[in-house]
């Protein structure tokens, strides 16, 4: 289910973290009730497959399997984004039809790192989806505090100017990606990837957003993004303030942050698949207070 809607409505999706059984098998169960549970929200919807959703520690099998898990509840009420990470334009290809035929609306692809061929690349994978495709500018993934770019604001505005691109989510440089912006065609999305980063965004024109914030606050980062749109920059401000704190601790422990966060939520997770660390019962209470803080729980 792809949104409409008028151009000052924001598309707010959430990268869903994997929950995982006491065996550290992909907890099915729990990912439909926490997707029913998010139904409930304002949420636009998901992205699965992602490196908040732990993607490096999925098989193939497993991403297919969350795809057809979460569209088959929520296909006809939220977006369903399916996240690609190669380099190979024929792995690719064969992904994005695997990750359709399992209920994606559309496909996020990252753009690849391990080849200097970045437009030729998207040149044969766009026309050959059968969706529409939004690009991300994640050199790093899970180094959130990283600045890395690919290639030139040109290369990566002409990428986004291409057919059957239906956003362009930026990284976290943010002088590099005001330019991308201004290049841009006014109507194409671009989205940022950053709670810290959303007020930015927000200055600079983002019509959307795509971070891990939005899994706990999505009615606060549909808030900043639209009063951005409306030229509200001073409420949008008051809005940011109360979440920096807690966004900033999550995004330093990635997944086990966030899943901690949406635990204390009442959502069903886990702690990170093996080997990586859970919060310390410490860092557990920490964040606690900084949601408190927030009004997140």
């Amino acid at each position: 289910m792809i949104p409409e809607g008028p151009p000052d409505s924001p598309i707010v999706v959430a990268p869903m973290p994997t929950p995982f059984t006491q065996d550290d098998e992909v907890d099915y169960g729990a990912i439909e009730r926490n997707t029913e549970k998010w139904l409930a929200t304002p949420l636009s919807g998901f992205v699965l497959n992602s490196e908040n959703g732990e993607e490096a520690f999925l098989d193939e099998a497993e991403r297919i399997a969350i795809v057809e898990r979460v569209a088959g509840i929520a296909k006809s009420e939220k977006l369903i984004v399916g996240g690609i990470d190669s380099p190979s334009v024929t792995d690719t290809l064969r992904t994005g039809d695997a990750l359709v035929e399992a209920g994606a609306d559309v496909l996020r692809i990252r753009i690849p790192r391990l080849t200097g061929n970045v437009r030729g690349y998207f040149e044969e994978v766009l026309p050959r989806c059968s969706v529409p495709v939004l690009v991300i500018h994640q050199p790093a993934p899970g180094m959130f505090a990283q600045t890395q770019t690919v290639g030139t604001p040109e290369l990566l505005a002409e990428i986004g100017a291409m057919d059957n691109v239906f956003a362009y989510l930026a990284s976290g440089n943010i002088r590099f990606e005001t330019v991308v912006r201004h290049l841009l065609p006014p109507d194409r999305g671009f989205w940022i990837g950053n709670g810290v980063l959303l007020l930015a965004g927000a200055a600079i024109g983002a019509d959307g957003a795509c971070l891990m914030l939005a899994n706990i606050a999505p009615a606060e980062c549909i808030d900043i993004i639209s009063k951005g749109l409306t030229g509200d920059l001073a409420g949008a401000r008051e809005t940011h303030r109360r979440l920096v704190d807690t966004d900033w601790m999550i995004l330093g422990r990635g997944a086990a942050g966030i899943k901690v966060a949406l635990d204390l939520q009442g959502y069903e997770m886990s702690p990170p698949r093996r080997p990586s660390e859970p919060l310390s019962a410490d860092e557990v209470e920490e964040l606690r207070r900084k949601m408190a803080a927030a009004g997140l729980v």
